[in-house]
């Protein structure tokens, strides 16, 4: 006798069907993963923070690392231990992201060494914590000016080498608050809002040359940044202790790259947090509102 159809049988599936597709995407993955071995890869802000980990972790898997930031000796002492841990080639170039000719120069060297890259990484970027009222139009200039302008100045000065070549990857490490901001950091949301604009636009244009662009947004990350951002901050947060890890961005953004996604938001509150945006944004408002609550020293 044919057993009859219940909602609650249909239910009951739900985490097999679940468990049964993080298991596909995970061996998908792994096939995929072989591929990256032997890929040039060039991360921008590479001396600290979400940087620091995708160059350990693209080292893990075998790639060929360009290093790339303001800091020389960071950059150099990091190379030291990825060579030693992980017996891959890696290259150091000091660059200043937010001065188009350091990009070019770092373009130019790369493929000068490698021939080729395969894989770009928009990391670099720094904040303020402010209220508009509040801030230096110097400070919120440098913001755009290495947050926004210096992805586009990289993207740029690649752009004729993977069209030349038919294939390529360009990963923006862009944020949450490109996708809802907060008070206290209207121009660095503005800058990854920029980023998450131009990214959508470029994804369209370049792919008939073969080219994905992909963006990843992260929420609170225990970096250097929010310290970095100090100095020049009327408003001063601590690291929550629920951020999330750099290790954790640097994986997942790995994962999405094999996924071949063209957006990834890191955490599951997170992407409940926009579809509340996007339904009642009144309420995201009133909650943002009381955000300075959270400050632990307001100068």
């Amino acid at each position: 006798m044919t057993k009859k159809f219940s909602y609650p049988m249909l239910f009951s599936l739900i985490p097999l069907a679940f468990a049964c597709y993080i298991g596909y995407k995970e061996v998908s993955r792994n096939i995929k993963r072989k591929s990256l071995k032997g890929q040039v890869v060039i991360i921008t802000g590479a001396s600290e923070g979400i940087g620091k980990e995708l160059a350990y972790t693209f080292a893990k898997e075998g790639c060929k690392i360009v290093l790339a930031s303001r800091s020389q000796d960071k950059l150099e002492s990091l190379a030291k231990e990825i060579i030693e841990k992980y017996k891959v080639e890696v290259l150091v170039i000091p660059t200043d992201v937010s001065k188009e000719t350091d990009t070019y120069n770092l373009i130019e060297k790369t493929l000068k060494k490698f021939e080729h890259i395969d894989i770009l990484i928009n990391n670099a970027g720094i904040a303020t914590y402010s209220y508009f009222s509040d801030s230096d139009m110097t400070v919120l200039k440098n913001i755009m000016e290495t947050n926004f302008w210096g992805m586009v100045y990289c993207t740029k000065a690649i752009l004729p080498s993977m069209m030349k070549r038919g294939k390529g990857k360009i990963v923006n490490i862009s944020s949450y608050l490109g996708k809802r901001a907060m008070p206290s950091a209207s121009v660095y949301s503005a800058s990854k809002f920029a980023m998450n604009g131009f990214s959508e636009s470029l994804r369209v244009e370049v792919k008939k040359y073969g080219i994905d662009v992909c963006v990843i947004c992260p929420t609170a990350t225990k970096t250097e940044l929010i310290n970095n951002a100090s100095d020049t901050s009327s408003i001063k947060y601590g690291v929550d202790s629920m951020a999330m890890l750099p290790e954790r961005v640097a994986k997942e953004t790995i994962d999405a790259i094999l996924d071949n996604k063209r957006e990834h938001i890191i955490g599951f509150g997170e992407k409940l947090g926009l579809i509340l945006n996007n339904t009642v944004p009144s309420l995201m408002d009133e909650i943002l509102e009381r955000m300075p609550k959270n400050e632990f020293n307001k100068e």
